[in-house]
């Protein structure tokens, strides 16, 4: 799992596919926590990295590029986690299943809000 904290750990992210989706997030990362999901890690590992449990988010949103982008609010003052899910095989099904059965598509917010 790759942790990403400050806005250098940020900045060194290659992925082109999940770098717009990072971006968001440059600016709130006093408050926010990214967690990159990689293959081998599981729901088990995600929570002990995190110290809470997946099942608790705000929303969670499926990227046209093969990104899961799942937002949970941990405190009162707005800091929370955003959790990247790579939709691959190698995921964890588990993981994968609860991202499929309840994420909407990212175009479909962005078109909303905009």
């Amino acid at each position: 799992m790759h942790i990403i904290t400050n806005v250098a750990a940020l900045d060194a992210v290659t992925d082109k596919a999940l770098r717009p989706i990072l971006a968001q997030y440059r600016e709130l990362m006093d408050l926010a926590a990214l967690f990159i999901v990689q293959p081998g890690d599981t729901l088990h590992t995600l929570h002990q990295a995190r110290g809470w449990p997946f099942e608790y988010w705000e929303f969670i949103l499926h990227h046209a590029t093969g990104w899961y982008e799942a937002v949970f609010v941990i405190s009162d003052d707005g800091a929370g986690h955003v959790v990247l899910i790579p939709d691959l095989p190698a995921i964890d099904s588990g993981l994968l299943t609860l991202c499929k059965a309840h994420a909407v598509p990212a175009e479909e917010v962005d078109a909303e809000s905009g």
